[in-house]
């Protein structure tokens, strides 16, 4: 009786085990990200990318708790689109809910099936426990820019609220740094905290929007956070601000770029 007892114990235990797989933590503390520099790695895919004129791109955000949807989504995306008709995609985001290791490593297993690179930036879940140093392990820097033809792209942490509306967050002198350098046509800027939000540092939103108005090639400022759906001009400065609702509506956004001119879709999956 007892040997038979141990043998299952022994058996629920191994299965327990595998069925968790990578993504067992031991400690909520942990820093054992599966990948590192996983941003890098997707900007140097859609540098091998031959630039169009008109292209799209999608975004994501807020997936923390969402691994169910963030797989349909996954498999939405690779069904419903062509390598040729999307050239990648970007989370502005909140990838975790705690911080913690094992929701980076999920979604990231999640992630890796998808047919287009995925470029993301950190949100203010992110940064909570160990989750900002992991960050920096799985992802890379939390400020950085890429290129697609001559569209640029500027993702930053702006999570103000996360270190006390200390003045840190967004960096707006390496903000105006990018944009004094840019040389191309289409600026856009992706950054997980709509300056419309109470959690962006109300010291540093007049500069930003100043920054992102003065400068004619701005198209889009993205974000997340808020987990609906917004668009508009919203300090009335010719400045269109997106923010993308989170994937546990189902819900994301297609961005189409003709030359200087954006096409703006809210789509469901």
């Amino acid at each position: 009786m007892y040997y038979r007892i141990y043998v299952l114990l022994l058996f629920f235990t191994a299965f327990f085990f595998s069925a968790c797989k990578r993504n067992f933590q031991y400690s909520v503390l942990e820093v054992r990200p599966l990948d590192r520099e996983i941003n890098q790695k997707s900007i140097a895919e859609i540098n091998q990318l031959s630039p169009k004129d008109t292209f799209s791109f999608l975004i994501m955000s807020d997936s923390q708790v969402a691994y169910k949807p963030l797989e349909s989504f996954v498999r939405h995306v690779n069904k419903t689109y062509a390598k040729d008709s999307v050239a990648f995609i970007l989370h502005a985001g909140d990838f975790t809910d705690y911080g913690a290791n094992f929701e980076y490593n999920l979604y990231h297993e999640l992630t890796e099936k998808l047919n287009f690179p995925v470029v993301g930036c950190i949100g203010n879940h992110d940064m909570l426990g160990n989750g900002q140093e992991i960050y920096r392990k799985f992802f890379g820097p939390e400020n950085f820019t890429f290129t697609y033809g001559a569209n640029r792209f500027i993702l930053f942490n702006n999570n103000g609220r996360e270190v006390g509306f200390n003045g840190t967050l967004p960096d707006l002198s390496w903000l105006n740094t990018e944009i004094l350098n840019a040389r191309e046509d289409n600026l856009f800027f992706i950054s997980h905290v709509p300056p419309m939000s109470d959690d962006f540092d109300p010291a540093l939103r007049d500069d930003f929007v100043d920054l992102l108005a003065v400068n004619k090639s701005t198209r889009l400022s993205i974000h997340g956070h808020t987990h609906s759906f917004e668009y508009g001009e919203f300090f009335n400065d010719g400045v269109p601000y997106l923010v993308v609702p989170t994937l546990l509506k189902k819900e994301y956004v297609k961005v189409t770029v003709f030359g200087n001119e954006i096409l703006v879709q809210q789509k469901y999956f």
